[in-house]
């Protein structure tokens, strides 16, 4: 795992935690889980939280963070925290986006970082 663990805090929602795929493919007929005291956030949730169309912290999802170097691990290209319901929304938080940025939408299946969890 990288320095955080693999799993991240988010600096804009205390409550919302980034958990590291070991692939960088998303298998869209998975059912990925959160660490027990969490789970796996839904489309609604991410978008309820994050709502903010500016970049106005410096403070990334996860690039440049915990080991990475920009968008890379262990040589794998990470890019997309997914939600529950990706499969049938596309939605994602984007690793290099600052981390108060608004859901976004990609329908992708390479470049998977991981999940996105919500402390229960």
């Amino acid at each position: 795992t990288d320095r955080c663990g693999g799993f991240c805090q988010s600096t804009y929602d205390r409550s919302v935690y980034y958990a590291v795929s070991s692939s960088n493919t998303w298998d869209k007929s998975k059912c990925y889980s959160c660490p027990v005291g969490y789970h796996w956030a839904s489309t609604e949730e991410g978008r309820k939280i994050f709502k903010n169309n500016n970049n106005w912290s410096e403070t990334h999802v996860y690039y440049n963070q915990c080991g990475w170097i920009g968008y890379v691990y262990e040589g794998l290209t990470r890019y997309y925290f997914r939600f529950r319901d990706s499969a049938s929304t596309s939605a994602c938080k984007n690793a290099g986006n600052n981390d108060e940025y608004k859901v976004q939408s990609n329908s992708g299946t390479s470049n998977f970082a991981g999940i996105v969890c919500i402390k229960d």
